[in-house]
């Protein structure tokens, strides 16, 4: 189901949905679990009026209990439904009877079974009232103590400022705010299903408040693409920053996805393209999710990549140094003056390198392991750190000092202090509480934390082009689903392209091998010839395919050959491009919630074995186009490889941003559109597109 609401429902729903995450008053619906959400109210410190709605009971959880919504006292700011399917619609309708603006849905069994119908009702019930979920187990604002949740599992903490979490996943949700990893919680939202309020809508009611320091999504599929890319672009003009790990990337998770929260989660490519466009920063596992978060929620991002180490092993520098080159981490050589200022403060066993291994010779000694990491900060970086590993077993107290030592290298700087744990179980709660009390961020986990400092690093590169760029391009192209209608044949498709602007080689439809012949004389050698017709997708594999005919005799044994294969209706006698410099693949991929991506990588026979793509969203500039095309490993052979001329880029741009538009042009009917490949030429000769598939849809019935 995805029945989209209007822009002044949504303003209206959004506005009702601050009213949760600032409730005054409670209702709660149910049994058992309505109860545990009054307990939590209780633990969190919530200080406006609770009740409870059951006919059964005159008091729940230590509260009055009313039979009915319609006799609660008041107007409830938030609700808490946990009834059975049937029953909760019902209560939503009883709530936008009395004008409540918000409830969270614990109810499960909606379009997650398969069948659509009862969120539909809900969908419909619900009008103006934001309602979470359903199949979902709350929202709590902890940096105000108003929990609209399950349980005072979900954590009692309240902190002044930190990250918040939106997930569709409620057992996400709790793993994440039971961590062991001293992460500061502002909100959480669990958003289940989205059959009313989506992720966007939470995202836009978080962009307002100063206390947030980012945004972690966890999403399985979203609702609507362009509401949440003006939501997101929002967020990020209001300084806000995105973490986002996406779920579904392989087969069976997408239909684990769909069982789960019935969530489509759509390709992970054009996934990738929406969130880079956005300024999003993406990751791929929890731990690194967490990590992430850390360097905005204690303020430690790094405005550069340049990162001063320090440990006491030789094996951890060894280490860090190869997991900074494999992230993108640099570790300045120490500058002459350095080097010597640091020989005169290690042991005379060490050496003055990055990273630096004081050795165990300076273990234990506070003083003089904070002066050695200093000393390395008097050139020019943009980080520093101390690896170093703290096990819960065997412990001595020599690991104090150099744990101390970090809270001295800070007070002697304004750039971001790391302790990093080689293992993510490495830190106890008294070093980072210690740690984050001096402002010095524990990352815990070697390799999660060297990706994340390359990443942190590199969103601030990103960050910084787009705000110089005005702040993300939110704008996304609105596509109605559709169901496979028809394929086009490569002449048809051809010449589609052609009227759009795009250069394509002369060539004749023929159906016997003397008019073949006499299609290649008229044209002149070399030529190629290829099975035609609409089902003929991938004629090489097919053996379809004939180029570099010289002569008469040639075209007349490939057309023969041809036309006898099943399938092929006629050959397709075409212009041999013979000074191509480079092959690219330039295609259209339709989402129903994203719009349409644009894909552009190494073509021909090495499409599927290098596999060297990257996907923009529509529409697209230029500018992006042309720096999207500097990220593919052929563009070696674009700009001259080994002595072979330069590839005319601009008419490639200029080719690439014509299928552009003409795929937004034919958005409606457009499902799919492949060019493979298009032949790029030496500067100032143009390019040509020798092979083409467009696939056609229509509105399903």
């Amino acid at each position: 189901m995805n029945v989209l609401p209007d822009a002044s429902r949504i303003t209206r729903r959004r506005k009702n949905l601050r009213k949760l995450t600032n409730a005054r008053s409670i209702a709660f619906i149910g049994g058992a679990s309505a109860a545990s959400g009054i307990e939590y109210c209780r633990a969190l410190g919530f200080q406006g009026d609770v009740w409870a709605v059951n006919p059964k009971h005159s008091e729940l959880g230590g509260v009055p209990c009313f039979p009915r919504v319609s006799d609660l006292p008041g107007v409830p700011d938030a609700s808490w439904i946990a009834v059975s399917t049937e029953r909760s619609v019902d209560a939503i309708a009883e709530l936008n009877a009395i004008g409540a603006p918000s409830a969270v849905m614990y109810t499960a069994g909606f379009t997650e079974t398969g069948d659509d119908t009862m969120e539909r009702r809900l969908v419909e019930v619900a009008g103006d009232i934001a309602v979470v979920g359903p199949n979902c187990i709350g929202v709590v604002n902890y940096l105000d103590g108003v929990p609209v949740a399950l349980t005072p599992g979900l954590g009692t903490h309240r902190p002044q400022h930190g990250v918040a979490l939106i997930a569709q996943s409620g057992t996400i949700i709790g793993n994440m705010v039971m961590n062991e990893r001293s992460l500061p919680v502002s909100h959480l939202f669990s958003m289940g299903n989205q059959s009313v309020c989506e992720i966007a809508d939470a995202i836009d009611v978080l962009a307002d408040d100063p206390r947030v320091d980012a945004i972690l999504l966890y999403i399985e599929g979203l609702r609507d693409g362009p509401a949440f890319a003006e939501a997101a672009t929002r967020a990020f003009n209001q300084g806000k920053t995105i973490i986002a790990l996406k779920a579904g990337d392989s087969e069976v998770g997408r239909e684990l996805a769909l069982s789960h929260t019935g969530s489509l989660a759509g390709s992970p490519e054009l996934y990738e393209a929406f969130f880079q466009r956005l300024g999003i920063i993406t990751v791929k596992t929890f731990p690194e999710l967490l990590e992430m978060s850390k360097m905005f929620a204690f303020r430690g991002v790094p405005q550069g990549n340049r990162l001063m180490i320090e440990t006491c092993s030789g094996t951890d520098s060894g280490y860090s140094a190869d997991l900074a080159e494999r992230h993108g981490v640099a570790l300045p050589h120490l500058e002459e003056n350095v080097r010597d200022a640091v020989t005169k403060v290690i042991p005379a066993i060490a050496t003055a390198a990055n990273p630096l291994d004081v050795t165990m010779e300076q273990w234990g000694d506070r003083e003089a392991q904070a002066r050695s990491l200093i000393t390395m900060l008097g050139q020019s970086c943009d980080a520093a750190a101390l690896v170093i590993n703290l096990p819960s077993q065997g412990a001595t107290p020599s690991y104090d000092p150099a744990i101390e030592a970090m809270i001295d290298v800070k007070a002697a700087t304004d750039l971001p202090c790391y302790v990093i744990t080689n293992l993510p179980e490495g830190a106890p709660t008294w070093v980072r509480e210690l740690m984050m009390e001096h402002g010095v961020i524990v990352l815990q986990g070697l390799e999660d934390a060297f990706a994340c400092i390359g990443q942190a690093a590199r969103y601030v590169a990103q960050r910084q082009t787009l705000e110089t760029a005005g702040g993300p391009d939110g704008r996304l192209l609105r596509c109605r689903p559709l169901v496979p209608d028809s394929v086009l044949d490569e002449k048809t498709a051809k010449g589609m392209l052609a009227e759009a602007g795009l250069p394509v080689p002369s060539s004749q439809v023929c159906r016997d091998t003397k008019s073949a012949v006499t299609a290649a004389q008229n044209m002149g050698y070399p030529a190629v010839i290829k099975g035609h017709g609409a089902a003929l997708a991938h004629k090489s594999e097919l053996g379809a395919v004939a180029v570099n005919l010289v002569d008469d005799a040639a075209v007349e044994s490939a057309s023969h050959t041809i036309l006898a294969l099943d399938g092929v209706e006629a050959v397709l006698v075409e212009a041999m491009v013979q000074d191509g410099v480079a092959e690219i693949i330039i295609g259209i991929k339709r989402d129903p919630t994203l719009g349409l991506g644009l894909i552009l990588g190494s073509g021909g026979i090495l499409t599927e074995l290098v596999r060297d793509t990257i996907t923009l969203m529509l529409p697209v500039t230029p500018a992006a186009i042309a720096d999207a095309l500097g990220g593919l490993r052929c563009h070696a052979l674009l700009t001259g490889f080994r002595g072979k001329p330069a590839g005319d880029i601009p008419a490639l741009i200029g080719a690439i941003a014509g299928v552009a538009r003409f795929a937004e042009d034919h958005a409606d009917t457009l499902m799919e559109l492949d060019i493979n490949p298009v032949i790029v030429r030496p500067e100032g000769k143009g390019v040509a597109a020798v092979d083409a598939l467009i696939r056609l849809g229509k509105e399903a019935p």
